[in-house]
């Protein structure tokens, strides 16, 4: 009888692992995603930019009637500006950034709460 608790237990503990393989899967997924989007919104950003450019130029030179598309393309740069923060925080959450020491700027392992180079201890933050 106990070969089969055993049994039972290794097959519990393997299903456990893999829902939770299934899980950082998904959310690796997911930040690939968001990554992507980020990576498409700094396009439009800089798009933004030199249209935003140019028409400034263009109103330099003289020509009239060019605020409302500068005010326009302004207003639709802020809001790609905080649409990009939102994802940044998503990604940030999906995927936390490793603890850095503040002295010698080396990256810690996962779990580490001392700088294997120089020794001194780092708060998590």
């Amino acid at each position: 009888m106990e070969i089969f608790q055993k049994i039972g237990e290794t097959a519990k503990g393997l299903s456990d692992k893999a829902r939770e393989v299934t899980r950082r899967s998904g959310e690796f997924i997911e930040a690939t995603r968001l990554k992507f989007e980020l990576s498409r919104l700094e396009k439009e950003l800089e798009n933004n930019f030199l249209s935003l450019g140019e028409l400034v130029y263009r109103r330099f030179k003289g020509e009239a009637n060019l605020d409302e598309d500068i005010e326009h393309l302004c207003e639709s740069t802020r809001k790609i500006e905080t649409d990009m923060l939102t994802i940044q925080e998503q990604i940030d959450r999906l995927q936390p950034r490793p603890l850095v020491c503040p002295q010698c700027k080396i990256e810690l392992p996962a779990g580490g709460k001392f700088c294997s180079y120089c020794g001194r201890q780092v708060a998590a933050e």
